[in-house]
């Protein structure tokens, strides 16, 4: 007999949360809605997940690139940060592209959020398809099955 388990239902191990919707972004900034880790019991970790799709404008060069922020009373927002690193995806630079970042939560506040910020060089109006997501894990107690 072996001694390797099989998860059949990861589903029950993890929470996906969509923090920036699909949306046609122009060069900026786009605060995620927030999530209440309080509601998942306190996750201690997450997956923060970024893609961009169809780009538009001809722009010479493109960076999309999401960035996890914490707050205590849902009002007041900073980077997360562990140690002096702030947790973030890295840039994606293509259309039709995804990256992660797997980001440790056992130091960020109760309410959490994907920041995602969109730049370009030249082009006409450019913009591109973003979304961001944050998917928990490790949480304190798990749901009853």
């Amino acid at each position: 007999m072996s001694d390797i388990v099989i998860q059949r239902n990861i589903g029950s191990l993890v929470v996906p949360v969509t923090s920036v919707f699909p949306e046609s972004a122009a060069a900026g900034t786009i605060n995620g809605a927030s999530i209440d880790r309080a509601l998942h019991n306190l996750a201690g970790s997450c997956v923060l997940h970024q893609v961009v799709g169809a780009e538009s404008g001809a722009p010479t060069t493109t960076s999309v690139q999401t960035t996890l922020q914490h707050s205590p009373d849902n009002a007041t927002w900073s980077n997360y940060q562990i140690g002096s690193a702030v947790q973030q995806t890295a840039a994606l630079t293509a259309a039709n592209s995804e990256n992660t970042a797997a980001i440790d939560l056992t130091g960020a506040a109760r309410f959490i959020r994907a920041v995602t910020a969109v730049a370009f060089t030249g082009g006409t109006s450019p913009a591109i398809l973003v979304a961001a997501d944050i998917i928990l894990g490790g949480e304190r107690e798990l749901a009853a099955v």
